[in-house]
């Protein structure tokens, strides 16, 4: 493709069926009384109407009947002031920013309003990576908290939560701005809107996961974890994600068991806060009651439904780069007690052990992508190990010794009974969070526990004490 202007690129992806767009209308500078360029479904004429009137019928045709304004030159097509959700009670406030962009030999595009809030994501495809957001426009890439992903698992990724990839046929040495959603829009009525592309010589990205960002929080954080170890092939249990903000999807594989559990996703990862059962509940009772527990606004994404494993052995791992700092602990049978520290970790049986390296192994392998520190929580039922969580641990620290949780210069510790349980850790972990003391855990506990979680997530320097 040769290189257009913003406006022509627009009509061109439209013209050469490149792809979907959202219907606009484009100003010149030079004659800001008939647009330049006019995209309108079911307007097969218009040159007897004036911008004012065109305008009207673009607020007509739009589902949120509304429009958008942004702006560019010949000379600098980025970064200029995006007006949103004009009415058609703005008519005049709409007419004096598209004057005021010509006074300043600026285009004006106007376009239909889609919202961005409406549970789809936006963002940018390059070379071999997409990045997005959920709630924002393309330009959520120039803000924290974006989304990345190598290309292919980010599309499947999305075709799990969406049911469909973004349709966007460009090369890899294309930059293009897209959005999709869950409902069809824009000119071609497809779930993939194209904003912009720019044409950039290909390079290789890195293709490293980091989450907490805005879409595993969007989903919640269980799931987003749960999601990208099933892109990569593990065992995952059958799972119907119930979101706020998307409608119900399902993932993983089936268990053979027609027995469910119910999980609570908090929308970042709080160790033990929320409830999780062994079988179904009331869905709605029990967001409002668990929304209590919390201090944000909003604390749970999502609750899920798993197909159930029949537990021989339950835990968790540690999973390093190097393979002699991996930690496995469990029990025999269900873990929920030993995850909450009412009950010490058992000696597993070396097949077991074995079964559950292999998942280590397969981890290691994709650690250019997740990281050089991960924890799982799995249930292995004898013959398969099944992945129920997976994190990411962000802090540097190394685990020294078997009791070690976090290494790190502490002028002093202080002792916690673990009989005490998780909320009061967190309580005393508020109050020195900020300062180098540190926590020794008085309990026979794992390291993988709970308690161990949280202290990791908060970067406390602690150990445990028998």
């Amino acid at each position: 493709m040769k290189e257009l202007l913003k406006d022509d690129k627009l009509f061109e992806i439209i013209k050469s069926n490149y792809g979907n767009i959202a219907q606009f209308i484009s100003i010149s500078p030079k004659n800001i009384e008939k647009p330049k360029l006019v995209v309108i479904n079911n307007l097969n004429s218009y040159e007897s109407l004036n911008t004012k009137s065109l305008i009207m019928k673009l607020i007509d045709s739009s589902r949120s009947g509304m429009v958008n304004i942004r702006s560019f030159s010949k000379v600098s097509a980025k970064g200029h002031k995006l007006h949103y959700g004009k009415e058609k009670k703005d008519i005049e406030e709409i007419l004096q920013i598209i004057k005021a962009n010509a006074s300043n030999n600026m285009y004006s595009i106007i376009n239909e309003n889609i919202d961005i809030k409406d549970g789809g994501v936006s963002g940018v495809v390059l070379g071999n990576i997409i990045e997005f957001s959920p709630d924002d426009t393309p330009k959520c890439v120039e803000k924290d908290g974006i989304c990345k992903f190598g290309k292919e698992l980010g599309y499947m990724l999305l075709k799990k939560v969406y049911g469909f990839v973004p349709n966007i046929n460009f090369t890899k040495d294309y930059r293009v701005e897209f959005s999709i959603h869950p409902n069809k829009e824009g000119v071609n009525k497809e779930h993939t809107i194209l904003w912009e592309y720019e044409k950039f010589e290909n390079y290789n990205y890195n293709e490293k996961i980091s989450w907490p960002n805005n879409f595993s929080k969007f989903l919640g954080d269980k799931v987003f974890g749960l999601l990208i170890a099933d892109c990569l092939g593990f065992n995952i249990p059958y799972t119907t994600v119930i979101s706020r903000r998307v409608a119900p999807f399902t993932f993983g594989k089936h268990t053979g068991s027609s027995e469910k559990w119910f999980r609570t996703c908090p929308l970042v990862k709080e160790p033990g806060k929320y409830i999780t059962k062994d079988s179904w509940l009331d869905p709605f009772d029990t967001i409002a009651s668990e929304e209590k527990k919390g201090n944000q606004k909003m604390n749970l994404a999502s609750v899920i439904s798993q197909e159930s494993v029949e537990a021989k052995f339950s835990g968790a791992s540690i999973v390093s780069k190097n393979f002699k700092d991996d930690i496995i602990e469990g029990v025999i049978g269900k873990g929920d007690s030993f995850m909450v520290g009412l009950e010490p970790s058992q000696k597993l049986p070396k097949n077991i052990l074995n079964k559950i390296l292999e998942v280590h192994n397969k981890l290691r392998s994709h650690m250019d992508i997740l990281g050089n520190k991960l924890s799982i929580e799995w249930v292995c039922d004898g013959k398969k190990v099944w992945v129920v969580q997976l994190n990411q641990l962000k802090n540097d620290s190394t685990i020294t010794s078997q009791h070690t949780i976090v290494d790190k210069h502490a002028s002093s510790f202080i002792k916690f009974n673990t009989d005490e349980g998780l909320d009061a850790l967190r309580l005393l972990i508020n109050e020195i969070k900020n300062t180098d003391v540190g926590i020794e855990l008085v309990g026979n506990i794992g390291i993988t526990s709970h308690f161990g979680d949280i202290l990791r997530q908060n970067n406390i320097s602690s150990y445990i004490s028998n």
